[in-house]
């Protein structure tokens, strides 16, 4: 695969998007999460790409409106769990047991009536373990019903799913959401890392950050590491999860054993 590099060209349409997801067209890669006080992989977290046979390679930016709150909705969601089955079944096969997996789903459609034991039986069927998968919701999509949101991930967590707030810090979501929604992972928005190695205050936010979500129980995740300056701060934080260009663009799938033969796997 030599495209992985993603660019937003003009807007496509949703009979597009459903033609595209007949033909096979979408794909992803894939970006490692690194345990930075061990310097090991501990899972990497599933992103979709549309390998568009005019436009060439899209992100989500391109397509994405164009899946949320329509018919088409339901398709992908069992589309990109169909392949994290299959994507986990084979690390088990390639000796990367403790790997997790982390896709996106909006926080509307893990309501779905059923989509638990759904994901129980599938997961089943692959003989892996549910609780090597995560389900990302990004906060910038409306939660909607807190209390139905709750009771959706509960489920989850009942099937052994763990859940992660994504962006957290950037949308709609607030500090009041979470003492009340009880998520397993927070993923601090890439934008707080911006210029944080100049700005005292900014380090003073994320570290309150951290500090609160692991109070609270939760594994909090770092996005955007783009410097070595970042990368040595953060490697000081015990039992955080960090990802970014200076750790690792998104990669192919055949790329993946190089990754694990550089890092080596969390146990």
């Amino acid at each position: 695969m030599k495209h992985i590099t993603a660019h937003v060209p003009s807007p496509c349409s949703i009979d597009d998007a459903r033609r595209g997801l007949a033909k096979r067209e979408f794909f992803f890669v894939y970006q490692p999460k690194l345990r930075m006080d061990e310097g090991k992989l501990s899972g990497f977290e599933s992103l979709l790409r549309w390998n568009h046979p005019s436009r060439g390679v899209l992100a989500p930016a391109s397509f994405i409106h164009l899946v949320e709150d329509s018919p088409l909705t339901g398709s992908f969601t069992d589309f990109i769990v169909a392949q994290a089955a299959r994507t986990l079944a084979d690390w088990s096969v390639r000796g990367y047991s403790t790997l997790s997996l982390a896709v996106n789903l909006p926080a509307a459609e893990i309501g779905r009536p059923g989509l638990a034991s759904k994901l129980s039986a599938l997961f089943g069927s692959h003989s892996v373990s549910t609780s090597r998968l995560q389900i990302e919701l990004t906060e910038s999509t409306d939660p909607g019903s807190i209390e139905k949101l709750t009771a959706a991930v509960e489920s989850l967590q009942k099937s052994g799913i763990s859940v992660a707030i994504d962006d957290f810090g950037a949308g709609c979501w607030s500090l009041a959401i979470l003492h009340r929604l009880g998520v397993d992972t927070l993923k601090l928005d890439r934008r707080f890392m911006h210029g944080i190695q100049d700005n005292a205050n900014s380090k003073v936010v994320v570290e309150s950050l951290i500090a609160l979500g692991q109070r609270l129980g939760k594994q909090v995740v770092i996005e955007g590491i783009e410097t070595a300056e970042q990368f040595a701060w953060l490697k000081t934080i015990e039992h955080i999860d960090c990802q970014g260009y200076y750790i690792s663009a998104p990669i192919a799938e055949e790329q993946i054993g190089e990754l694990v033969a550089r890092h080596g796997l969390v146990h």
